[in-house]
């Protein structure tokens, strides 16, 4: 898969997606209600160890699109994913107190193992190497008050570089919801589009081409009289 240099990779749900593009704001979450146990646990140590009120992370990808992405991290036709300029977004987080951000480190046990006092801030930030083709990007955030559902950051609109709907939304659906996303306030030139990653028309011509299979003519139908 290709990494992105310039880009990162939220994804979520269509709902979501456009809670954010309304609010301005990308939210951070509480890393308890994380799927991986093993992530959950070395967020409540290090969160414990620093003696933090709250402690919150936001997920993204730093690859191009792949089936695992869209069927793990959305709920397939309910999924969007926001694709965010990296640099703009860094440097909007650098001016922000108690916020880090960084590429994920996938270790082996063996690894992980070698770890001691001194690699507790690698924590948020590490991962078992099974997880390695998520190809995760994580922000979060350290504060002193007690810890809540979500933190958000501000999200302007032109720190987006485009969304994409998931690759199961039938047409008139997904041309439904670019409607819909596009009419937000501050979004109308914002580009949206569906993902063709499990039915790609430029794929199919390229087999077609293989087997030497010819495109079909299209047949125009002449109007019907009515019956007298």
């Amino acid at each position: 898969m290709a990494k992105l240099e310039r880009f990162i990779r939220r994804y979520s749900s269509i709902a979501a997606t456009i809670d954010i593009l309304r609010r301005k704001e990308l939210p951070l979450l509480d890393p308890q209600n994380w799927d991986d146990r093993n992530d959950r646990y070395f967020m409540n140590l290090y969160r414990e160890r620093k003696n933090f009120g709250g402690l919150y992370g936001l997920c993204a990808a730093t690859c191009s699109e792949t089936y695992h992405h869209w069927r793990v991290f959305t709920n397939a036709a309910d999924g969007a994913c926001i694709e965010i300029r990296r640099q703009d977004l860094e440097a909007s987080l650098d001016e922000l107190e108690g916020v880090r951000y960084g590429e994920v480190e996938y270790l082996k046990l063996e690894e992980v193992e070698a770890l001691g006092p001194q690699d507790c801030d690698k924590l948020p930030f590490v991962k078992r190497v099974g997880f390695q083709p998520e190809d995760e990007y994580r922000i979060i955030a350290e504060t002193t008050a007690a810890q809540r559902a979500t933190l958000s950051v501000e999200l302007p609109v032109s720190r987006i570089n485009r969304v994409y709907l998931n690759p199961w939304l039938p047409k008139p659906i997904s041309d439904s919801v670019v409607t819909t996303l596009r009419a937000i306030p501050g979004c109308s030139k914002l580009t949206v589009s569906k993902s063709y990653l499990i039915d790609s028309g430029r794929w199919k011509r390229a087999g077609d081409r293989v087997v030497g299979k010819a495109a079909l003519p299209k047949i125009k139908l002449k109007p019907t009289k009515p019956r007298a």
